[in-house]
């Protein structure tokens, strides 16, 4: 079981070395899960790039429902928006 797990870490470990921050780049560029394949230079099976944005997708489905951005003035009246916590209740 403990070398399992180690097993499992050092190859999620290698593939976020290799490939899943590159496809999360794509990804949000709007390239399709075929031209971001085509566009790695580390072979990726389709599946493997669909599980890395799948789970993308649902971390930012919960970081959103998490938080709110909130339209903020500086005192030189410059405008941005500032992401806060959502209050509960």
């Amino acid at each position: 079981m403990e070398n399992r797990y180690f097993q499992e870490a050092v190859a999620s470990m290698a593939a976020g070395f290799a490939y899943v921050d590159a496809v999360k780049h794509l990804y949000k560029q709007g390239y399709s899960v075929k031209e971001i394949q085509k566009n790695l230079t580390y072979p990726v099976s389709l599946e493997k790039i669909e599980k890395v944005i799948a789970e993308y997708e649902e971390k930012m489905k919960k970081t959103d429902s998490e938080f709110e951005y909130v339209q903020v003035t500086n005192e030189f009246g410059k405008k941005s928006f500032i992401r806060v916590s959502k209050e509960k209740g």
